[in-house]
Order: C-alpha cells, then sequence, then structure tokens
C-alpha cells in the first residue's frame, strides 16, 4: 500500500516539490528585479502565496533559497555548455564551430532574463563567507568543466594549445563583467556578448597548437 499522504488529489512529496517551486519563483521575481538585501522573507512568502512556517519547512534561510536558486541556474547554464559541446568534440567538428556552440549556449541561458544575471552575478556577492566560499568552488567547477573539454578536443586530434586554471579564472571574471553590462546598457545586444566572449578565447586562451 502506498504509505504517502494525499491531498486534493496530490501526494506530499508533489506538493512540497510545487511549493518550493513557488519560492524560487518568487525569489527570481524579487531578489532579480528590487535585490535580495531588500527582499524579506514575508515579501518572498507573499510573492509565492505561502506562509512563513511553508518557507522555513523547505529553507533554513533566505540565504538559503539563494543559493539554490544560484545553483540552479548555474546547473542549467552547465548542462548547456555541457550538451552543446559533446556531440561537436566527439564527431570531430570545427573547433571554433564547437567553441562558438558554447559560448552561445551559455549566453542563452542569461540573456532572455536579466534577473537571472542579476541574481547569478551581482545579488549572491558578499553575502557572506560561507556563500562566497561556494561561488569560489562554482568558478572551479566551471574551470575544470572547460579544461575538461578542451582535453576532450586535443585528445580527438584537433589542433589547440595548453590551457591554465589561472587562465580559466580570467576568462570567467571577463564573462561574468560582460554579462552584467548588458544589464546596465540595453544597446548591447546578444550578439556583442557573444563576440566578447569568443574573442577572449579565440585566439586569447585557445589559441591553435603552436601559436
Amino acid at each position: 500500500m502506498n504509505s504517502a499522504r494525499v491531498y486534493a488529489g496530490q501526494d506530499l512529496t508533489d506538493r512540497r516539490r510545487q511549493r518550493r517551486e513557488r519560492f524560487l519563483a518568487a525569489a527570481i521575481a524579487l531578489f532579480g528585479t528590487q535585490g535580495y538585501a531588500a527582499t524579506s522573507v514575508p515579501a518572498v512568502c507573499r510573492e509565492a502565496g505561502l506562509s512563513s512556517r511553508q518557507f522555513y519547512e523547505e529553507f533554513s534561510s533566505r540565504e538559503d533559497l539563494l543559493r539554490e536558486l544560484y545553483d540552479q541556474v548555474t546547473e542549467q547554464a552547465m548542462a548547456a555548455v555541457v550538451a552543446a559541446t559533446t556531440p561537436a568534440i566527439e564527431a570531430g567538428k570545427d573547433f571554433d564551430d564547437t567553441v562558438e556552440a558554447a559560448v552561445r549556449a551559455f549566453v542563452s541561458v542569461y540573456f532572455p532574463d536579466d534577473r537571472l544575471t542579476r541574481i547569478s552575478f551581482v545579488e549572491v556577492v558578499g553575502v557572506s563567507p560561507a556563500l562566497e566560499e561556494h561561488r569560489h568552488r562554482t568558478r572551479q567547477r566551471w574551470a575544470e568543466l572547460l579544461d575538461g573539454a578542451v582535453a576532450s578536443v586535443a585528445a580527438h586530434g584537433l589542433p589547440v594549445g595548453a590551457t591554465s586554471p589561472l587562465q580559466w579564472a580570467a576568462y570567467i571574471g571577463a564573462v561574468n563583467a560582460a554579462i552584467v553590462a548588458r544589464t546596465h546598457d540595453a544597446t548591447i545586444t546578444e550578439e556583442d556578448v557573444v563576440h566578447t566572449m569568443l574573442s577572449l578565447l579565440r585566439p586569447g586562451i585557445l589559441p591553435r597548437a603552436g601559436e
């Protein structure tokens, strides 16, 4: 017998998942517009149409909510980059085309919604030592993902030079700045951001082998 408690045709797991999604959507609406510091837990609850008791059943704090939202968007961006690059690398496609596909996949996650950019690259900065350490580990994960992609390209016989962790740290910082600049200047287009990211990679960090 299924022991899950059922309310209005939904089991408890589904209800809690939907409730959590409502809190995350409320966080996007508020953290992404008026900002994290200016948003209280009661404000998030009002936006979500839920109670503070329900909030604390899902999240330990407002910072916990911000961190989960940051992680969720980051995972989406990483998955998009992997999905764009892995088949191309395995098929031995032109490296420049593969790099451009990766950049466009990354930008496509953030560009349609400036709120995600603000949350991921502005609102999470300086919140607490714990969140700063988490951001540092996330940037390391990005560096490892990108370095692994380059190693895979080289293993498939495509001409590309070696990279270093410091180069990827510098690139990730530059990408963050370029993405955030778009939120302050509406004349910056998606193509502008893509072009900037590509120019930093080729021939910058990723010259052809021997260059």
